[in-house]
């Protein structure tokens, strides 16, 4: 019995953490996504995307991505899908990013909240997608 109230006492602080980090998380991306700083940051990393095959219209799904994981995400990549006219190279380049490296902000915040190397986990995430995202890009050129 007393390991049983363990547990659930340990799901109880485990579900506060998450929700002290998830909640803040997504508020402040809804308050800077419509921020002048949030369109400077995807014209600072429109060179990046270039290299992995996307175009400035990814920015903010991406981002979303990103920030907030696919799930979010995906609503935020059909609306943007169907206002800018992504391609489905793009849509698959946006999509092989953020499976590889969703989620970054959240995830690793989780993570170190229960005993995680942060920058290890960011680094790593981060080179892997970029570089997969990349050949792929390179390997499948748009149609002209």
């Amino acid at each position: 019995m007393a390991a049983l109230v363990d547990a659930i006492w340990g799901a109880l602080l485990l579900g506060g953490k998450l929700f002290l980090i998830i909640v803040p998380v997504v508020v402040a991306f809804e308050v800077l996504r419509y921020q002048p700083i949030f369109r400077r940051a995807g014209n600072s990393v429109e060179p990046l995307m270039r290299g992995v095959g996307l175009s400035r219209d990814a920015a903010v799904p991406l981002f979303t991505g990103i920030f907030l994981g696919i799930a979010y995400g995906a609503g935020i990549i059909i609306r943007v899908s169907q206002e800018k006219r992504l391609s489905k190279r793009e849509l698959f380049l946006i999509g092989l990013f953020l499976a590889t490296c969703h989620a970054v902000v959240e995830d690793i915040l989780i993570f170190v909240a229960i005993g995680g190397y942060g920058s290890i986990m960011l680094g790593l995430r981060l080179l892997l997608a970029i570089i997969i995202t990349a050949l792929l890009a390179r390997f499948w050129r748009p149609a002209s």
